[in-house]
C-alpha cells in the first residue's frame, strides 16, 4: 500500500513539472475571427450575391418563357393528335419529348454554371481574407488564429474580426463573377 501511496505521489509531482515545464515553454498569442459574421457583412459578397440573384432572375425568366412556348407546342400537338398517322403522331411527341429534355438539361446546366461561378467568387473573396488575416498576424504577431465556429468560449480581446472586415470592405469592394 505504500508503494502504491510512493507512486502515485511521483506520478502527481511529474505531472505537474511536465505541465510548469511545457507551460513556461509555450507562450503564444492567439487571436480568433468569425468567418461567417466577414462574409454577411462583407461589401464584395453583397455585390456577388446581388449578381447571382439578377443572374438566376434571368435564368427563371428564360426558363418560364421556354416553358410557355413548350406548353403551347405540346397543346398544338394534343390538337394534331386526331388528324395525323399513329406513326407520324408519335414521331412528333418524340421530337417534343426531346426538345422538353433538351431544355431541362440546358436549364440545369446553366444552374450548376451559375452555382460554380458563385463559389469561384466567393473563394476570392475567402483568398483575400486568409491574406488580411496573414497579413494582421504578422503585424500584431500572432502565433494563431483560429476560426470562432471552432470555439467554445474566448475573450473578446481576441477577436480580430471587425478589423478584417473593416479591411476587406477597404481592398475588395466587389469581385467579378465570372459566368459563362
Amino acid at each position: 500500500m505504500i508503494k502504491y501511496f510512493k507512486f502515485l505521489i511521483l506520478i502527481f509531482c511529474l505531472g505537474n513539472l511536465a505541465r510548469s515545464s511545457y507551460a513556461s515553454n509555450f507562450d503564444a498569442r492567439i487571436a480568433i475571427v468569425d468567418i461567417q459574421f466577414i462574409f454577411e457583412n462583407s461589401v464584395a459578397i453583397q455585390s456577388i450575391r446581388k449578381e447571382i440573384e439578377r443572374k438566376s432572375q434571368e435564368m427563371q425568366e428564360d426558363m418560364t418563357k421556354k416553358e410557355a412556348e413548350l406548353k403551347e407546342t405540346g397543346e398544338i400537338l394534343v390538337k394534331k393528335r386526331d388528324s395525323l398517322k399513329e406513326e407520324d403522331f408519335n414521331i412528333e411527341v418524340n421530337s417534343f419529348n426531346a426538345k422538353v429534355s433538351e431544355t431541362q438539361a440546358d436549364m440545369q446546366n446553366k444552374k450548376t454554371l451559375l452555382q460554380q461561378a458563385d463559389a469561384k467568387a466567393v473563394g476570392k473573396v475567402y483568398e483575400k481574407i486568409i491574406e488580411i488575416v496573414t497579413d494582421l498576424s504578422k503585424k500584431k504577431n500572432f502565433d494563431l488564429v483560429i476560426p470562432t465556429a471552432q470555439i467554445l468560449f474566448a475573450n473578446d480581446n481576441f477577436n480580430i474580426t471587425t478589423e478584417v472586415v473593416t479591411e476587406l470592405n477597404n481592398k475588395l469592394k466587389s469581385v467579378k463573377v465570372t459566368y459563362k
